[in-house]
C-alpha cells in the first residue's frame, strides 16, 4: 500500500485538478490518492502495479465509480481529511460538471503514475493493458485528465477526447477521453 501511494503522490503532486482539489497542500494529496486507492479502486481488484513498484494504475470496473448515498456518506470522513471542509462544494460542483455525459457503462481509470525515474520505458502501457484488454468488447474505457500534456499519450493508447471542460470556478480545464 506504500509504495502504490508513494508512486501516486509523487505522479499527482503537480496534477492540475489533483492540486486545485486538496489546495496545493503535498501531504493532502497523498491522503487523496489513498483514499481513492483504498476505498474507490483496490476493493473491486482494479490496481496493477509494476514489478518494479515505479507505475501503478488505478481502475473502477462498470458500476464501480458510481456510489450511493450510503457509500457517498462513508466516504465522506476520508474526503474531508484529504480537501478539506472549504473545498468540499467547490470539489463537488466541478465533479458534477465532469461526471455529466458520461457513457450508462465504463471502466473508469481513476489515477495511473509512474515515478519520474521510470518514465518513458514503457511501464504506464504495462500497467494499463489488462484493464484495457478486460474493457475490450465489455464497455468503454473512460478517463480525465487536467494535463493536456497528457493528451498525445492516451491517444496513442487509443482514447479520444470526447469533451473539453473549460476551467471553471477556478479549476482548471478538464478533458473526458474514452476508448471503446
Amino acid at each position: 500500500m506504500d509504495a502504490l501511494t508513494e508512486v501516486l503522490a509523487e505522479g499527482f503532486v503537480t496534477d492540475p485538478f489533483v492540486g486545485w482539489l486538496v489546495g496545493g497542500d503535498a501531504a493532502r494529496v497523498r491522503r487523496y490518492v489513498r483514499l481513492v486507492l483504498e476505498r474507490l479502486t483496490l476493493p473491486h481488484q482494479s490496481v496493477w502495479m509494476s514489478a518494479d513498484r515505479r507505475s501503478v494504475a488505478c481502475w473502477a470496473p462498470p458500476g464501480a465509480w458510481e456510489l450511493g448515498l450510503g457509500e457517498q456518506l462513508r466516504l465522506l470522513p476520508g474526503l474531508l481529511r484529504s480537501i478539506g471542509w472549504s473545498r468540499l462544494m467547490p470539489a463537488a460542483r466541478a465533479s458534477a460538471r465532469i461526471e455529466q455525459g458520461r457513457p450508462e457503462r465504463y471502466w473508469y481509470l481513476a489515477l495511473v503514475a509512474t515515478a519520474t525515474e521510470a518514465r518513458g520505458r514503457g511501464l504506464a502501457r504495462a500497467v494499463l493493458r489488462p484493464a484495457l484488454d478486460e474493457a475490450e468488447g465489455d464497455a468503454p474505457a473512460l478517463l480525465e485528465t487536467s494535463n493536456e500534456g497528457n493528451l498525445a499519450f492516451y491517444r496513442k493508447l487509443g482514447f479520444e477526447v470526447v469533451r473539453e471542460l473549460p476551467p471553471a470556478d477556478g479549476a482548471p480545464a478538464v478533458w473526458t477521453m474514452q476508448r471503446g
